[in-house]
């Protein structure tokens, strides 16, 4: 772990071996792409919580991405906490749309197209996505934190269990084998909605 000031940063073995493979399976640039995305994702949350003046206390960097920390969320206002949650995405949403603008450039196309999924990926309702903490924290003002916690996890399973049937479906019916990418995909969101 490293500090700097009151921050802890913490890298996981699990961070550099997926970039580790990424970098050696990936041969079109797409790994640099989507990790740049991730950093620009954090980078609104990091953003929204100086505006909100909340402040990280660790940022962990693993293999399934990149955590943010703060001691103490659950203090700060609702509306706060769904600003912050929902910056990530919107970072992503936004920097998609301006590559959409610019002159023709495949690469720039590319990176939009990396964006938007990174952002719809992230506000998906399931597990610890940004989108099931948001849920979480609308269920709790109309009932219980407990049944919250139970409707949210239901939400995913069903969330989670459409989009895998639907990758199936398309790779079956359209004659096309499963990517690599679609495969880690579909294992992501199976860990992520029983991690979450």
């Amino acid at each position: 772990m490293i500090s700097v000031g009151k921050l802890n940063l913490k890298f996981n073995f699990s961070f550099f071996a997926v970039i580790a493979f990424l970098f050696i399976a990936d041969t079109s640039g797409m790994a640099v792409l989507s990790l740049t995305a991730c950093i620009l994702h954090e980078g609104g949350h990091l953003l929204a919580m100086a505006l909100c003046g909340v402040y990280p206390d660790k940022i962990t960097f693993y293999g399934g991405g990149i955590a943010i920390d703060k001691l103490g969320m659950e203090q700060i206002s609702d509306g706060r906490r769904i600003f912050i949650l929902s910056a990530g995405c919107t970072v992503n949403f936004l920097i998609s749309s301006v590559c959409l603008f610019t002159p023709e450039n495949e690469m720039i196309q590319v990176f939009s197209a990396v964006n938007l999924l990174i952002g719809i990926f992230n506000a998906l309702p399931i597990g610890y996505f940004d989108g099931a903490r948001i849920l979480e924290i609308l269920l709790v003002r109309i009932m219980r934190p407990s049944a919250a916690n139970i409707v949210k996890k239901i939400i995913g399973v069903l969330c989670s269990t459409l989009i895998i049937a639907g990758i199936v479906y398309y790779c079956v019916f359209s004659g096309k084998t499963v990517s690599i990418s679609l495969a880690f995909a579909m294992l992501y969101l199976i860990i992520a909605q029983f991690v979450g």
